[in-house]
């Protein structure tokens, strides 16, 4: 049987239980099995049902008088992995004032309704909530939930365009996870090189970069070294072409060494930087034939994606060296993407061509 078959099967012995339970006046083991449906329910996607026994499990605290601030709290983060945002916000608000007794529930309710007003666009009310949830998380002891909700604060300054904020936030998020022990700070480490390269601080990514190599390779992440190689080698496009080609031939070995449904897009992406760091002629061609094939024998809407980011990196390429680019690679771009179907993406690039002469 499937994983997915199994969580199939789980999920109807919980509904099973739950009815037995409730049925027999056991509302606390049904209010507990209710919690974890919750969790099976998003596993699979079915995030209409996880609503469903979210509320069911708030009704069924506010019918035998208990606290209500918990199921609120599971609700409003049930809404949120579901999008519906201004619902979730709703169920924050009625945690919050029922968690004035219960610090930790309090806490866990500023921190979701700081998601959930940063995913609405309302960046000042998610900065109040996600800064009152880190103090209250750092006042009690809750080191995993102070990461995470100053990652959630990097995120506000991303969105407010401040790289440069959101590396040091997430320098400091990584540090309170790895305090917990929690394996998010490795993830909180990579954005952290991502976000010190979009404030174009070399200095401060590829440090940080090479702080936090070895950790990630004892834990056997290849996918966050492959991220770490690949964003530094797109920073070395941007401002040091000199170490570039260098850096793009690691980031590919990086990418080769990947398993999983997306490593053959992260491997056109790495050899589509090859192709802007080669500055020999039939380098540059080899690598731009291998790139292409790749590319079309991905899902095509993402193949799609991929070339239009790189037709748009070549003009870039081309406008910082005021050199028009290389017509014999438009030719060839012009020619895969026709062949991806993408009559939008098709027409640029055709427009592109012409204006070359």
């Amino acid at each position: 049987m499937s994983f997915e078959g199994q969580a199939l099967v789980r999920i109807a012995q919980l509904r099973g239980r739950i009815a037995l339970f409730a049925r027999g006046g056991r509302y606390d083991l049904a209010a507990a099995l209710l919690g974890e449906l919750v969790r099976a329910d998003l596993d699979l996607g079915l995030s209409s049902d996880a609503i469903l026994r979210a509320r069911q499990r708030a009704e069924l605290a506010k019918a035998r008088g208990e606290p209500l601030a918990g199921p609120l709290v599971v609700l409003a983060a049930t809404l949120l992995a579901a999008d519906a945002i201004d619902e979730a916000l709703n169920a924050c608000s009625a945690a919050i004032d029922e968690a004035s007794s219960t610090p930790r529930i309090e806490l866990l309710a500023h921190l979701v309704g700081g998601v959930a007003q940063r995913r609405s666009g309302r960046l000042a009310e998610a900065r109040l909530l996600l800064d009152a949830a880190r103090a209250a998380a750092v006042r009690l002891g809750e080191t995993a939930v102070a990461g995470f909700a100053i990652a959630e604060l990097a995120w506000v300054d991303v969105a407010e365009d401040d790289p440069a904020a959101a590396g040091i936030c997430l320098e400091f998020a990584a540090q309170f996870l790895r305090k917990a022990r929690h394996s998010a700070s490795l993830e909180a480490d990579a954005v952290a090189v991502a976000a010190w390269a979009s404030a174009n601080e070399p200095t401060r990514a590829e440090q940080h970069a090479a702080e936090i190599t070895g950790p990630t390779q004892r834990a056997k992440r290849s996918d966050l070294i492959a991220f770490i190689d690949g964003t530094l080698a797109d920073l070395a496009l941007r401002i040091a072409p000199d170490r570039a080609a260098a850096a793009c031939a690691l980031a590919t070995l990086s990418a080769q060494a990947l398993r999983g449904p997306n490593a053959r897009e992260l491997l056109v992406q790495a050899r589509l930087r090859q192709v802007r760091s080669a500055s020999e002629p039939r380098e540059r061609a080899r690598h731009l034939e291998v790139a292409l094939d790749l590319a079309l024998a991905i899902e095509h809407g993402r193949a799609a994606a991929r070339l239009g980011d790189f037709l748009l990196d070549l003009l870039d390429d081309a406008r910082r060296s005021e050199q028009p680019p290389l017509r014999a690679d438009i030719e060839k771009l012009v020619a895969a993407i026709e062949r991806l179907g993408d009559h939008g993406l098709t027409d640029m690039a055709h427009t592109i061509l012409a204006a070359l002469g």
